[in-house]
């Protein structure tokens, strides 16, 4: 499965709704900031960025729309990590060294999976999140 059918799966199941309602909260907190965004971008009075590609140049350009709720997850695949390393070792791992490794190892690709996620669920419900803008 590759990670765009992941994430198709995922929004598909309401495992994503907690991204939709961030997303939402994320766009009426930064209304403003967006719009001038889009405006810093115009090249002339008829050239510029379409709201749509403001938004997701925005989001990619924050990489974060819940800094809070994207720790706390972050915590939590770290805390299997150590998990799971128990297991294998058959007695409690190092946390420090765990945390240290999953940052070092994971952290990227969760982020760029994360900020994917964002932009596919806003893509999926764009007309509505840009009404938002207006």
């Amino acid at each position: 499965m590759s990670e765009i059918d992941e994430i198709r799966r995922k929004y598909e199941s309401g495992q994503l709704d907690v991204i939709r309602e961030d997303l939402e909260r994320f766009l009426r907190a930064h209304r403003e900031q967006i719009l001038r965004f889009r405006d810093s971008r115009r090249t002339s009075p008829s050239l510029g960025l379409s709201d749509e590609l403001a938004v997701k140049l925005y989001i990619l350009r924050q990489r974060s729309i819940n800094p809070k709720r994207e720790i706390e997850e972050q915590l939590q695949e770290i805390h299997r990590e150590k998990w799971i390393r128990g297991i294998q070792m058959g007695q409690p791992p190092d946390a420090e060294q765990v945390a240290s490794e999953w940052a070092r190892l994971y952290s990227a690709g969760w982020r760029s999976h994360r900020v994917l996620s964002i932009v596919y669920v806003f893509e999926r419900e764009k007309e509505r999140f840009l009404r938002l803008l207006a």
